[in-house]
């Protein structure tokens, strides 16, 4: 299948060795725009500076993904994701928890083939695409959809490593050196892991497994072949090099997005890009820590009046009372003195029983109410029972009314009961 023939970009992704900090922001992604046209170079660039594309198809290193044939036995889908990772665990040196396993097809031997890939790195890297609001379609591993000609297996040059697919679900990864001459090199290791051997030695003849390997290899993303150095290969291994085109075959390749963990919502937050809300996250608490600053000045600010105030009080009691030792509660003892002076006097205050029964018989005498039954005096207030027509609740609404303007604090409780004080 032509790279062209896909609906949406490609991008091919370097190995996690790479960093993340260089992910974002150094051209070590390659992009293939959906309308390019058919053997188009990717352009190098950096997440940054990737080309707008509404959705995208990333192609995961080779060196980051293993493709591990296991035999599997016969699970719903359900349990054999659970079963994984028992399955798994003597061929994987990190803990399997830590991976995302996904089945491939079924081979003809009866095995399957399953793709491990570290779960943190597969989250960052499809969570950074879709906090750019780039929709991950699949993510396949680079050695799988590498482009297959008749009769001849693919080698590709992938940032720094290499990919070398042999056959439809045959395939490996490698790490690629630094300059051409360890290219060479690696790209040898890499043919003797594939099973290639020297024909004089073998045959013709792969040492695994006893099938002829294909005697063309088509090169793909090599920045500059070494004419001698393949020349030495292709005597030691008896193949033949040859470029070909980029492009991706994408059939039976395993689809690395489907090992997601998590819920809907983990993922919603990790499409939200944080660094996006630095800076008003930086505003925002800076607004809190000067209205939590402010507050505390307020409030420093009125303690001091309350204190002044209080000295005030005390202080004026004292004069008018000089021979008060105690100041606990300058306002109680204040009206506490006056009262007992008004008593020693022969006088009576608003909150003696006959001023206060006085202002309630004024403000009932208008008020169509009945007489009441009873009425009780304690501690400055009157409690007065009704016994037979009590107010009713708009009598009750104006009793209230007419109270608040006359200074009076009237209040109902029960069918037929009222009390009344003077309002402080």
């Amino acid at each position: 299948m032509a790279a062209a023939a896909l609906k949406h970009g490609i991008v091919w992704l370097p190995s996690r060795g790479v960093g993340e900090r260089a992910l974002a922001g150094e051209p070590v992604l390659m992009a293939l725009m959906p309308r390019a046209a058919p053997g188009a170079v990717p352009q190098r660039c950096s997440l940054e500076s990737l080309p707008r594309m509404r959705s995208a198809v990333l192609v995961l290193n080779p060196r980051d993904v293993s493709l591990i044939r296991v035999s599997l036995p016969p699970l719903s889908p359900a349990r054999l994701t659970r079963a994984l990772p028992n399955l798994l665990e003597e061929q994987l040196l990190q803990d399997p928890a830590a991976c995302a396993l996904v089945p491939g097809p079924a081979l003809p031997d009866g095995q399957r083939l399953v793709a491990v890939i570290d779960r943190a790195w597969l989250e960052f890297v499809l969570g950074a695409f879709e906090r750019r609001g780039i929709r991950v379609a699949a993510a396949w591993p680079a050695q799988q959809v590498l482009p297959l000609s008749a009769g001849a297996a693919t080698l590709g040059c992938l940032a720094d490593s290499l990919a070398l697919r042999v056959g439809p679900q045959e395939s490996l990864g490698w790490a690629a050196g630094a300059d051409a001459s360890a290219r060479i090199e690696s790209i040898a290791a890499l043919l003797r892991a594939a099973g290639w051997r020297d024909p004089a030695a073998s045959g013709g003849e792969a040492a695994a497994g006893g099938a002829a390997r294909p005697r063309d290899i088509d090169l793909i993303g090599f920045p500059d072949e070494e004419p001698t150095g393949l020349a030495e290969l292709t005597r030691a291994f008896g193949v033949r090099f040859r470029p070909a085109a980029w492009g991706v075959d994408p059939a039976g390749a395993i689809d690395l997005s489907l090992g997601r963990a998590g819920s809907s919502g983990s993922r919603w937050l990790a499409r939200i890009d944080w660094r996006a809300w630095r800076l008003p996250a930086a505003l925002g608490a800076a607004a809190a820590l000067v209205a939590i600053a402010g507050l505390n000045l307020h409030w420093a600010q009125l303690s001091q009046e309350r204190a002044a105030l209080r000295a005030a009080m005390e202080s004026g009691f004292r004069q008018a009372f000089p021979s008060a030792q105690v100041v606990v509660d300058p306002l109680l003892q204040m009206k506490r003195q006056v009262a007992e002076l008004r008593l020693a006097a022969g006088q009576s205050g608003p909150e003696d029983f006959l001023p206060l029964f006085a202002r309630f018989s004024r403000l009932i005498a208008p008020a169509a109410v009945g007489p009441p039954g009873s009425v009780e005096y304690r501690d400055g207030q009157l409690t007065v029972r009704w016994s037979a027509a009590a107010p009713d609740a708009p009598a009750r609404e104006r009793l209230i009314a007419e109270g608040a303007r006359a200074g009076l604090r009237v209040r109902f409780e029960g069918e037929a009961l009222a009390i009344i004080a003077v309002a402080g």
